[in-house]
């Protein structure tokens, strides 16, 4: 009898602990670390990548903004026309903001490379052709000159090919990422440059070769960052140094696929833990660099072009909304994908489908395993009757 007892007893313990093991686990958080899906939703334009200039089809988007509410701001280009869309959650038809043709006036634009917003609802156009960035207040048929470099020159008023750009939230300062000059310039208003960073085109530390994405971290000293294209490398310059640093990528400039390497790095993002998210363009994928981290994670992208859900082909630009999916302009497909977060840390456990469905099936187990036990327990006691024993 002793062993009959024994045996359940060793069962019932062991019920005991995996069921202590679950509300423990259930107690945490979801994950560790954050996850991303490794397919994404289609939020504009076509999903198997068909080009159209119509308000469900896009050519060729070239910049994207998240709005209030997670809404999604798109410009693309349709020789001759250039227009901005409005995409609401979970609607695929675009409505028009902004629409105009190529040319130089203030209601049109020459090869449009970044668009930005602020929180009144102000519309930034870095209109790299002409040389300028233009502020569209919303409502407005035309733009109002707010870099005006007018020419394709080195002076600190002028531009070559500027090609990103970020507004200061609090001044409405712009720092711009001038392209062929290999240098960072902020524009204090529409006619005056100031020089930040970048001593000429080249390979050191305290250069560039071909800047195509910034970032200012206006919550740390306005600390920069720096897309060095060609560099294959971001670069993270403290304001007033010297030289940079880099934090993704090779420091000597070398290319490749492995996850401790870049290929083209055109844009990226930087969310509040000072994470990098790169538009690794030449490796058509997205891969995110944490705070002192010598290797990238992959977040998106097979690193093959394609059209598949997984596959991203010459993307262009990235965001984050406000649940940290990650947004892209998915360029040479015509479409603009979204990678949701399936599992974050942060997560509180009903803030998203997929942890609430999680911690519903752990709860599930942990009441089935109850039920197991109070049967176990039952048995003992009708076995101990049966058998006469008081054990």
């Amino acid at each position: 009898m002793a062993d009959r007892d024994l045996k359940y007893l060793s069962i019932k313990s062991i019920i005991i602990i995996i069921v202590c093991l679950i509300d423990k686990i259930s107690a945490l958080s979801i994950c560790s670390s954050t996850v991303w899906a490794l397919n994404a939703t289609t939020i504009a334009g076509s999903p198997t990548g068909i080009a159209g200039f119509n308000s469900t089809l896009l050519n060729q988007p070239i910049g994207i903004m998240v709005g209030k509410n997670d809404s999604i701001y798109v410009m693309d280009y349709s020789s001759p026309y250039y227009r901005m869309q409005l995409f609401y959650p979970s609607s695929q038809l675009g409505t028009i903001i902004i629409n105009t043709t190529s040319g130089i006036g203030l209601n049109q634009f020459s090869i449009v490379n970044a668009v930005n917003i602020d929180i009144r609802g102000n519309i930034y156009i870095l209109d790299a052709g002409n040389y300028r960035v233009t502020k569209w207040v919303p409502g407005a048929s035309t733009g109002i000159v707010v870099v005006g470099a007018n020419r394709s020159v080195n002076s600190l008023n002028q531009l070559s090919f500027p090609f990103d750009f970020f507004v200061e939230p609090n001044t409405s300062y712009i720092w711009i990422a001038d392209y062929y000059n290999c240098r960072i310039v902020k524009w204090l208003n529409s006619s005056t440059g100031i020089l930040i960073t970048g001593a000429g085109c080249g390979t050191q530390a305290n250069e560039f070769n071909g800047p195509t994405g910034l970032f200012v971290d206006t919550s740390d000293s306005n600390t920069l960052y720096v897309a060095d294209c060609w560099n294959h490398r971001i670069q993270k310059w403290h304001y007033g140094a010297s030289s940079g640093t880099t934090v993704a990528g090779q420091s000597s400039g070398v290319s490749g696929s492995a996850l401790n390497q870049l290929y083209k790095p055109y844009t990226f993002t930087v969310d509040t833990h000072k994470s990098l998210y790169i538009m690794d363009n030449g490796n058509n994928r997205i891969v995110l660099w944490l705070v002192g981290s010598t290797s990238g994670i992959l977040i998106a992208g097979s690193g093959i072009a394609g059209t598949l859900p997984s596959q991203l082909n010459n993307p262009y630009s990235i965001r984050l909304d406000s649940t940290g999916a990650v947004i892209v302009a998915d360029y040479g497909n015509n479409r603009i994908q979204r990678f949701p977060v399936l599992c974050s840390p942060n997560m509180s456990p009903l803030s998203s489908s997929s942890a609430a469905s999680i911690l519903v099936t752990i709860r599930m187990i942990q009441q089935w395993l109850f039920y197991i036990v109070l049967i176990v327990l039952q048995y003992q006691q009708v076995s101990r009757k049966l058998f006469g024993t008081n054990k």
